[in-house]
């Protein structure tokens, strides 16, 4: 694990270890914000303050217990992370004991005794990703953690989560840390500064997503998807090229790394079409993550060529929306692309989509 104090958020994490100290911190709580802001290096930096030798506290990093966290050899810290794991679902089998999962899971940890004494700390990273049946195991141990326990669910669509887990949380809200922020921070891991100000400002100021798209290929993916849009490639060219960029994408399948790869190149597209939409409505496309894109698009509409183009703009994103989903539900990842890119097409002939049955 990281013992990297959290950027942005140091404050907030500082604010939980001292409640800790005053005896009075919430023994389950919901680290939600937007994607790659760095929600789960916080939960990290709370873990180390927990059971620091000097804690809790923010760590000290040289003691005992956190270079034994650091080595991922504390025995009372338990982190659950489905893309480390090449997982796309937390499964029951992490939660509760299961035959066919040899794994440990939280029950099984959380009943025994702390072996160092102090406090217990399980983390799950993308908690939206556990299915209803590992949430509902789940539930009681969110009541009832124990004496010196905390359980830190991490997500970015807390939506995502079952209400009855949510409930059982006290949420703490992180935000992005700024575009500003954002580009130096990744300009200091060595992304050159030019790239990383465009990264930026398409993550809106989360260096973790930053880094992802750069990973994924996110600048061939908004060509396919500028080129597409404005009638210079075929829809099903564009996703068949697509299929064939190189980029990391978790899953220990190719079908699940297809649905990574549609889920980032759908997520870009919704970007782009809401921010063309935003523009129409008076932002200054300036502003804008994919402003620059919305601007040419203004450009465009002409003499009252403005409403329809919104309206297309408009159903596009609602074909878009809907595949985003069809994804999540396993659907055939390429198949949905293509259906989502031809309805980008400037004619916008958008497609009927097909209902699951």
């Amino acid at each position: 694990m990281r013992c990297e104090a959290p950027e942005g958020h140091a404050a907030a994490v500082e604010g939980l270890l001292r409640a800790a100290r005053e005896g009075r911190l919430a023994h389950a709580l919901l680290f939600a914000g937007p994607d790659g802001i760095g929600k789960f290096l916080a939960a990290e930096w709370l873990a180390f303050g927990l059971v620091c030798a000097h804690g809790p506290a923010p760590p000290c990093g040289a003691c005992g217990p956190c270079k034994r966290l650091k080595a991922g050899t504390h025995p009372d810290v338990l982190a659950i992370d489905p893309d480390l794991e090449g997982e796309e679902e937390i499964k029951i089998g992490r939660i509760t004991y299961r035959e066919r999962d040899p794994r440990s899971n939280v029950l099984e940890f959380l009943s025994l005794r702390p072996m160092e004494g102090g406090w217990r700390v399980v983390l799950v990273r993308d908690a939206e990703r556990m299915t209803d049946e590992a949430q509902n195991a789940l539930l009681k141990t969110l009541e009832e953690p124990g004496e010196s326990t905390l359980l830190v669910l991490v997500a970015s669509r807390p939506e995502n989560l079952l209400e009855t887990t949510r409930s059982r949380c006290v949420p703490v809200a992180l935000g992005p840390l700024g575009v500003g922020a954002a580009a130096r921070l990744l300009a200091a891991r060595g992304v050159p500064p030019e790239e990383a100000a465009v990264l930026a400002r398409w993550s809106r100021g989360s260096p973790g997503l930053a880094l992802l798209l750069r990973e994924r290929g996110a600048f061939e993916l908004r060509s396919r998807i500028e080129r597409v849009l404005d009638g210079r490639l075929d829809p099903l060219a564009a996703a068949a090229e697509i299929a064939d960029l190189p980029g990391e994408f978790p899953g220990r399948t190719p079908t699940a790394r297809a649905r990574w790869q549609a889920r980032t190149c759908l997520d870009l597209v919704i970007a782009v079409l809401g921010d063309r939409v935003r523009a129409r409505a008076g932002l200054d496309p300036a502003l804008l993550a994919h402003g620059d894109l919305a601007r040419g698009d203004l450009a465009r509409g002409g003499d009252g060529g403005e409403e329809a183009l919104e309206a297309a703009d408009l159903r596009a994103l609602e074909v878009c929306l809907e595949a985003r989903q069809d994804v999540e539900a396993n659907l055939a990842p390429d198949a949905t692309l293509e259906r989502a890119l031809c309805a980008l097409e400037p004619d916008r002939a958008v497609p009927t989509r097909t209902r699951r049955p």
